[in-house]
């Protein structure tokens, strides 16, 4: 559990600052931002007519689940929801998706920019910070590959959940430094508690690699409007995409 919150409550630099600020004018109008815990993006000075906050928990229950934050004072829970799904919001309802250190606890990647598409109306755009798993607590993990996101993407309820317990035995191990029989109760433990791991571990350049695939074999309608790779200092890469307008 160490290594969790020492990453939580890793201070942001000011080149990080810097990009997250300069991507997020591209944001306006109404839309959501997934999962932000005690860390929102900061959207002052922007045309932003409406932002509400989602999450799988309402705050009472974010506090017990990340007892590590309790000095911190979380944003409003607006909409409990599934964040890979959105299943309470309509298609082609929001102007803009925030979602800052998510895709990698998503179960299925693809699958969820596919769902963040289909709310989207045209013309808008989901914002993307995603950290680089050499610069976290995920640097002894496997990258991804492509084929294990295809495989998440076509896997059946009963083959995710062989998949979800191998992920969480790995988290165990590598992340959570557990050994020899500790490693399989560890396991069980963060199952039970339904502790949100990193079910993938990404760098700016695979992470790119899954956007192409998408776009070029699975013809999901958006383009890269924006992109950046980690900075010096930074933990994380940033992606802004764009719902293709249908001419």
């Amino acid at each position: 559990m160490l290594t969790r919150l020492k990453a939580r409550l890793r201070p942001k630099s000011t080149s990080k600052m810097l990009l997250r600020r300069s991507f997020s004018y591209f944001l306006h109008g109404s839309g959501i931002e997934i999962g932000a815990l005690h860390q929102p993006l900061a959207l002052d000075g922007l045309s932003i007519s409406q932002i509400q906050y989602v999450d799988r928990m309402d705050v009472s229950e974010l506090r017990r689940h990340y007892a590590e934050l309790s000095a911190y004072e979380f944003v409003p829970v607006h909409v409990l929801d599934d964040g890979e799904t959105l299943a309470t919001f309509a298609d082609n309802a929001l102007d803009f998706i925030v979602a800052n250190h998510f895709i990698e606890h998503t179960r299925n990647p693809l699958g969820t920019l596919r769902n963040w598409l289909r709310k989207l109306r045209p013309g808008g755009v989901v914002y993307m910070a995603a950290p680089d798993k050499r610069r976290i607590f995920d640097a002894e993990c496997p990258l991804t590959a492509l084929e294990h996101l295809i495989a998440d993407d076509a896997q059946s309820l009963s083959e995710r959940e062989k998949r979800d317990y191998e992920h969480y035995l790995e988290y165990a191990r590598l992340v959570d430094k557990q050994t020899g029989t500790k490693t399989e109760s560890h396991a069980e433990h963060l199952i039970a508690t339904n502790y949100s791991i990193h079910f993938h571990t990404f760098v700016a350049a695979t992470f790119v690699e899954m956007l192409r695939y998408a776009q070029e074999q699975l013809a999901l309608p958006f383009e890269i409007l924006a992109y950046a790779d980690t900075l010096p200092g930074s933990d994380e890469f940033l992606v802004i995409l764009r719902k293709r307008i249908e001419s």
